[in-house]
């Protein structure tokens, strides 16, 4: 039974918080690469919830690469955001603490038909096209505003 699974066979739906760590990846024009994700048909930053045992930036890359396909390691630490609640559609609720690496791919990848129960698809995306995207959650807005502004806030 994975972590999650084993908290809330304890606590139901109750707000718990859970660590999460994800990372950003860029094309070659300086694009951001975004998950639309099975469950909530939001794009967002592909990452995902800590294991017993795991450190952030070994959840980041698992994450990352069951969510993508891609094998990446981290350039640098961009930032930790802890202030945000989410109620899953299972009705679970959280209060994350998020933990965001920059990536760079190890090897040529190829998005075009990745797609899994928690892909439904991937695309790299601008900063002009983020900003017009509805389907996309205050948090991930906020990280990816941070990271195009290479501007990063405490405190979140």
């Amino acid at each position: 039974m994975d972590y999650i699974s084993h908290i809330r066979s304890k606590v139901g739906h109750d707000k718990i918080i859970l660590a999460f760590a994800g990372g950003i990846l860029t094309d070659d024009e300086g694009r951001v690469l975004l998950q639309l994700r099975g469950d909530k048909k939001t794009w967002v930053i592909s990452g995902g919830a800590m294991e017993l045992g795991e450190s952030t930036l070994e959840t980041a890359k698992r994450e990352f690469f069951e969510e993508t396909g891609i094998k990446v390691e981290a350039t640098r630490f961009l930032n930790v955001y802890s202030n945000f609640e989410e109620i899953y559609p299972n009705g679970d609720k959280v209060q994350t603490i998020v933990m965001i690496y920059e990536f760079r791919a190890l090897d040529n990848f190829n998005i075009s038909n990745f797609h899994n129960e928690e892909t439904l698809r991937l695309h790299f995306f601008s900063e002009e096209e983020i900003e017009k995207l509805e389907s996309i959650s205050s948090k991930h807005r906020l990280m990816l505003s941070e990271y195009f502004n290479n501007t990063f806030t405490m405190g979140h």
